[in-house]
């Protein structure tokens, strides 16, 4: 009897053995494979990352000295205060009413009138916001996305499942998308499944993204000569026609570190800049801040709009409102804060202010209502930036009002008819 206990522990002792061996190489295969998690630059891109001044050698480093992550050690086993408590608590047991409790009331989004043609009923000057950091318009004749995520926020399928909605859009809702614009390549902003579906339904011409990133793109299927990589300020002058042409041509652009030219525009022209951001990048579990992350300009002689991407408050705003603004509409970002990673992710009231510095006229708050990813309540980023908005707004004495537009996802809108309805307070 004791010689067969023997045996079977013997076995079940293989069996776990074999069972941790086979988990570990597991993860290790995935971690080290899978295509989520991108690529590594070529020689060409080491070269200009090496050159760049916001380079120290290993990695990329902020404007202004930064507490660079949102998870520390410190985080779990410290709190700030009594009523923070710990991070890892809050979101293993997150508070009754913390997410939505049914799918969200959003707009079914169609735009494409002939799906052959790919043509789009997105007239010039109007903005769809289709959830987190992922906004459509249309200016200079040309369709610009930014941050196109459509997935999940993470890169194993337990986590970062975006809220539901009774529209959820996707990539097959968009027509041909002329630019894209990429921030920097955290998994809430850079969507590996979408780029694939962008490259194999043929929707997208160009992708103008930070150093680095290209080699991620080029993983995921996206031609070389249809992505161009910026430092920070530098900038492209584009028209529909040289977007298309630059899909052959981006290398020349690229050699000459993105030619800045500050001529007059054509009316079918657009000035696209890359500006700082007090951020961080990264998708493996080493590697961060080895790719840049920032902001976008994109101009045109009707229309100035500004995308925040993420960061951290700064007098940057202040700098890039001097030298680009006023802005006829900022995409700013607001949510997935925590007062312990101030240092990356603004808070609301931050956010409020990032607009005026920017010079914004109207700010469209992005970064919130479709993942969970802090420990605040879904609704609180833009309950919070709205009051802030109106303070303000009353401190400007004779000075320009900034409004807000709140826009459910889905909703096509312009500057002249502005979405302001509260309506996250009718949702569940």
């Amino acid at each position: 009897m004791l010689y067969l206990l023997l045996i079977i522990l013997k076995w079940l002792l293989i069996i776990l053995v074999a069972l941790v061996v086979t988990i570990a190489l597991g993860t290790l295969l995935f971690l080290r494979l899978a295509p989520t998690f991108g690529g590594y630059p070529d020689a060409e891109t080491l070269t200009r990352i090496k050159a760049s001044k916001h380079f120290n050698g290993k990695t990329f480093v902020n404007l202004v000295p930064t507490h660079a992550s949102t998870l520390d050690i410190s985080d779990i086993t410290d709190g700030v205060d009594e009523e923070e408590g710990h991070l890892l608590w809050q979101f293993l047991f997150p508070p009754k009413g913390k997410n939505p409790i049914k799918p969200i009331t959003s707009h079914q989004v169609i735009l494409i009138d002939d799906p052959a043609a790919l043509t789009t009923t997105l007239k010039e000057g109007e903005f769809v916001w289709l959830g987190h950091s992922t906004v459509l318009f249309k200016v200079a004749g040309q369709t610009i996305i930014t941050d196109p995520v459509f997935h999940r926020a993470s890169p194993v399928p337990i986590s970062g499942k975006p809220f539901a909605m009774t529209h959820m859009p996707s990539v097959a809702d968009l027509p041909f998308v002329d630019v894209v614009l990429i921030s920097h390549d955290h998994y809430d902003h850079l969507d590996h499944k979408a780029i694939k579906q962008l490259v194999k339904q043929k929707k997208a011409g160009h992708f103008f993204a930070p150093l680095g990133v290209k080699a991620h793109l080029v993983r995921w299927g996206v031609s070389e000569d249809k992505i161009t990589e910026f430092d920070w300020y530098e900038e492209a002058v584009v028209s529909k026609a040289q977007v298309e042409k630059a899909q052959v041509e981006t290398s020349a652009v690229e050699k000459t570190a993105v030619v800045k030219n500050q001529a007059t525009l054509s009316a079918e022209e657009l000035r696209l800049v890359f500006t700082p951001t007090r951020h961080f990048s990264g998708r493996r579990i080493k590697g961060h801040r080895t790719t840049l992350w920032g902001s976008w300009v994109v101009h045109s002689p009707k229309l100035k709009v500004y995308f925040s991407g993420d960061g951290g408050y700064s007098s940057e705003f202040a700098n890039i409102g001097e030298r680009y603004g006023p802005f006829d509409i900022a995409f700013m970002e607001d949510g997935a804060y925590n007062v312990r990673w101030r240092d990356v992710h603004m808070l609301p009231e931050e956010s409020a202010q990032a607009g005026f510095d920017v010079r914004a006229k109207v700010v469209l708050p992005i970064h919130w209502g479709k993942f969970d990813l802090s420990t605040h309540h879904w609704r609180e980023p833009v309950r919070r930036l709205k009051q802030a908005v109106i303070k303000g707004n009353a401190q400007l004495g004779q000075g320009q009002p900034v409004k807000l537009a709140t826009p459910r996802v889905g909703a096509i809108f312009d500057l002249d008819n502005l979405p302001n309805e509260d309506w996250w307070e009718l949702e569940g």
